[in-house]
């Protein structure tokens, strides 16, 4: 042990500066973290000279290339170890023994080897040794998912003779771009073997993982991926999943723009690293980011708990090309769950059209309705109160970008009660009342008293008549005397609407028309609402009253 560490003591590093920041950072390169088993098991270090040098988190960068080519001073690969040091990581990037080397499991025992080596030297590196992540794509990726499920096989009890070896080789947290969760080929000979393959680990693990995978994938097929990531979820796992449209290079050179803030938020959050750049806990990218010309995310906010924001994933460019800043929506789900799950195909839809959603409940990866819960209707008050401190705040990323002069409130059933709870608050330009309507009864704090104080155009979407909603919507219109007010029927749709199909099916076009009218000022869509021009929703009809 001594003499390797001298060995590595006398390596010379290299020093890089990030130019705008001015902070450095030292490159050893080639590092041997085993020498028993040839030349290959090196790795480099990216260590920050800036900052605390004790206790760091530390990330093990493992490339891709089938397990049989690709290497560690791949651009990507090195590019990603200096950017993640400037952030304030200690990185290293290794290599590991590729199969025409050794046969598979030598590229697992390898990578168990790296985290081993890099607990043992902990003190000498500066890091904590229980704050080690890892990132690995394609067969990397199956790499460091193998290192998130624990992988304690037999069949990897003979991989070292290191002086190491009682270091254990588990980690904080795991990502994986493209990663090859099983082989899905039953003719290979690597597919007899559930214990090299994550597959084989389906179960309550304590590790947080976050695969990050592309729809289009034709290497590493989507449904496999899903199909592992959903077994882990129902088992209890904390298994983030990002999935967007593009191929085999999500998460190494496509679709950076979703993928990279989705890993800087997942380290920040298991590694317990205060990263000034990151300001969401969270991020998923329900329905491919919408299908309008700003693909949009969903994140939960360090500065507001129990909700999620759907936004462009570049604010800023919607601003630009929108020429102005974006309206708000605020949404409350049905049943006054915890939880606007059920309705992120519509939201993601509404934000990729240049709009901010702020809805009421966590964000779940997958629906969880054992954790459902409901929610006070002081919760819309509560989203309108962080939209105006976020665009008073000058730090905050919403500041140039959120219009709190054109905010929406929209629910669903019980939610739509919790919007008329809040009706009064002059913030509200308009308002949503998705199957729901107040009639003779009283719910989450609001009844037929609640409509004296609308003071702004209000929307009624219901289901027909099988829709339970559907008699007091009704009898709402009939009561509404000040405001304009429209009533839209998809006669077809029932209580449960259309918010679950892609891009919240016809439910959310209708939406979105409403809110292009009544926030963003397009007078073209009044033939919509106001002179019934329905070929683009069949099945539907329409009435107004109260329109000038």
């Amino acid at each position: 042990m001594k003499k390797l560490l001298l060995a590595w003591m006398l390596l010379l590093p290299l020093v890089v500066v990030a130019q705008k920041t001015e902070k450095k950072i030292s490159v050893t390169e080639n590092i041997p973290y085993r020498t028993d088993v040839g030349k290959s098991t090196v790795l480099d270090l990216a260590q920050p000279l800036f900052g605390a040098q004790t206790n760091r988190p530390a990330i093990l960068i493992i490339h891709g290339g089938g397990w049989s080519a690709g290497s560690k001073n791949d651009a990507v690969y090195r590019s990603l170890m200096v950017d993640y040091a400037m952030k304030g990581y200690v990185v290293a990037n290794m290599n590991y023994r590729l199969v025409q080397e050794a046969p598979m499991p030598a590229c697992i025992e390898d990578v168990r080897c790296a985290v081993r080596w890099m607990k043992a030297h902990a003190q000498q590196l500066g890091i904590d040794p229980n704050r080690i992540g890892t990132f690995g794509h394609s067969a990397g990726g199956h790499l460091s998912l193998m290192l998130g499920v624990g992988a304690e096989s037999k069949a990897f009890a003979d991989e070292a003779n290191g002086p190491w070896m009682n270091q254990s080789c588990s980690v904080a947290c795991a990502v994986g771009g493209a990663p090859p969760t099983e082989i899905g080929n039953p003719n290979s000979p690597w597919s007899a073997h559930n214990e090299w393959w994550p597959i084989g680990y389906i179960g309550k693990q304590s590790t947080p993982i976050l695969v990050l995978q592309g729809g289009e994938d034709p290497i590493v097929r989507p449904n496999l991926t899903e199909d592992w990531v959903k077994k882990m979820q129902r088992a209890g796992s904390p298994v983030d999943y990002v999935k967007v449209h593009g191929n085999h290079g999500v998460a190494f050179d496509q679709q950076l723009e979703f993928t990279r803030p989705a890993m800087d938020a997942f380290y920040a959050r298991h590694l317990k690293f205060d990263d000034p750049d990151v300001k969401v806990e969270q991020l998923k990218v329900p329905d491919f980011g919408g299908s309008g010309p700003y693909k949009s995310v969903a994140v939960r906010e360090r500065t507001l708990q129990d909700f999620v924001v759907y936004h462009p994933v570049n604010m800023n460019m919607a601003v630009a090309r929108e020429k102005s800043k974006l309206p708000v929506l605020v949404f409350a789900n049905g049943g006054c769950m915890d939880t606007s799950i059920g309705y992120e195909n519509m939201l993601a839809d509404v934000a990729s059209y240049g709009y901010i959603v702020v809805a009421i409940g966590e964000l779940q990866m997958f629906a969880q309705h054992e954790k459902d819960q409901h929610t006070p209707s002081s919760m819309v008050t509560k989203a309108l109160d962080w939209i105006s401190a976020q665009v008073n705040d000058p730090a905050s990323v919403y500041h140039n970008v959120m219009d709190a002069d054109r905010i929406a409130a929209a629910g669903h059933s019980c939610g739509g009660a919790q919007v008329l709870c809040n009706a009064a608050d002059k913030r509200l330009k308009t308002y949503l009342i998705l199957n729901a309507g107040m009639g003779k009864m009283e719910m989450a704090g609001a009844s037929s008293k609640s409509l004296k104080n609308l003071h702004g155009p209000i929307l009624y979407l219901v289901g027909g008549k099988t829709d339970v909603a559907w008699p007091n919507a009704q009898i709402d219109y009939k009561a509404i005397k000040k405001v304009p007010v429209v009533l839209a029927d998809n006669t077809t749709s029932g209580h449960g609407g259309t918010y679950e199909q892609p891009n919240g099916g016809a439910n959310a076009r209708m939406v979105r028309a409403w809110l292009d009218w009544q926030l963003k000022g397009k007078k073209e869509n009044e033939a919509l609402f106001l002179r019934n021009q329905l070929n683009d929703y069949p099945d539907w009809t329409m009435m107004h009253k109260n329109f000038k």
